[in-house]
């Protein structure tokens, strides 16, 4: 069924028979095509069920047959339509639109609307439990199928200098991508990248060398790929191109602004992400939106921006026009990964 696609059933179709009791017919199948709709709407790009003429058989046969006809036909298109799903890689916005060069839109929440390109699950706080990070990834899932919305994994800082062993939990969950707090050197860089890579091959980029592991847990089953399909896709960008992982480094102290270059210099960096809340507390400055604070925000920004390195910022508002005019303001400054958030002062 290689190159079926669904979408060469249109839902426009006239039925024509002839027989008795035309009416059963028509409720019968639309009950059929009712299901296969929902399915396949999106592809269909139809709001209304398909309308079907049917005119009168003449035997209790034919009516037979033609259902007979109808149920293998939709139950074709539903297989296509699982083929097609399966053989299809998941989509992670932020990497889309960064290679696009358009900014990544998305927030810190655990129930993501679905028209924001990502969402940072944040476990960075209290105790980590892998299995309430599955809890969010299942009910991000679009009708089986791999999420829309990129989820992106918050890590505790705790484990910061060697993060493996969470990260490979999470990856082998099906996330599309890491976040690590408060890095401040290259060594810390190092080892988040690391800990997002299968061993490489002989052949392949090894530096950062992987320290993933072998296994990949549930994460091929989460995007609706094979296993070697998955072990293709599962690594980093940039610095594999093809990769669908995203690591994004926050940078949140004078110590690691300091180090700015140096962390650079690790491949595979996807975002650079500030934290200006804690990059005010480092200073002692009163908080986020300080002068003492923006200057150092717009460093980094710089330093970013001449090393084409894609920059992120959260945006914290208290009303929807806030939020959407500190997202218009940074975006014209140049950052390109936004996670906005707007709660009731």
């Amino acid at each position: 069924m290689n190159g079926w696609k669904v979408t060469s059933i249109r839902p426009t179709t006239t039925f024509k028979c002839y027989l008795s009791g035309a009416g059963y017919l028509t409720q019968t199948l639309r009950k059929i095509l009712r299901v296969s709709y929902r399915r396949n709407k999106r592809e269909w790009g139809q709001t209304t069920l398909p309308k079907i003429k049917l005119s009168c058989l003449k035997t209790d046969q034919v009516k037979t047959n033609w259902l007979r006809f109808l149920l293998i036909l939709n139950a074709s298109a539903l297989s296509a339509g699982m083929v097609q799903a399966q053989s299809s890689s998941p989509v992670n916005r932020v990497i889309e639109n960064l290679f696009q060069d358009k900014p990544a839109i998305g927030t810190f929440t655990q129930t993501p609307e679905t028209d924001i390109d990502f969402t940072v699950i944040d476990e960075q706080y209290g105790d980590f439990d892998v299995n309430d990070v599955r809890k969010v990834l299942v009910d991000m899932r679009v009708n089986n199928r791999p999420p829309i919305v990129a989820p992106i994994v918050r890590i505790p800082l705790a484990v910061r200098d060697a993060p493996q062993d969470v990260v490979r939990q999470l990856l082998d969950a099906g996330v599309f991508g890491i976040m690590f707090p408060d890095i401040e050197t290259q060594e810390q860089a190092t080892a988040a990248i690391s800990s997002m890579r299968f061993p490489q091959t002989a052949d392949a980029d090894q530096v950062p060398p992987g320290l993933r592991g072998s296994g990949s847990g549930s994460a091929p089953g989460y995007w609706g790929v094979s296993e070697e399909e998955y072990r293709t896709l599962a690594d980093v960008w940039p610095l594999d191109p093809a990769g669908k992982l995203v690591a994004m480094i926050q940078i949140e102290s004078l110590t690691g602004i300091r180090a700015l270059n140096e962390i650079l210099e690790v491949p595979g960096i996807g975002v650079i992400f500030l934290g200006p809340t804690d990059l005010a507390s480092s200073t002692g400055a009163e908080g986020p939106n300080a002068p003492t604070v923006e200057a150092l925000v717009q460093e980094v920004l710089q330093v970013c921006l001449a090393r084409n390195i894609p920059c992120g910022y959260p945006i914290v508002a208290t009303s929807h026009q806030e939020a959407e005019r500190e997202t218009a303001r940074r975006l014209a400054e140049g950052f390109k990964v936004l996670a906005v958030m707007t709660r009731a002062q």
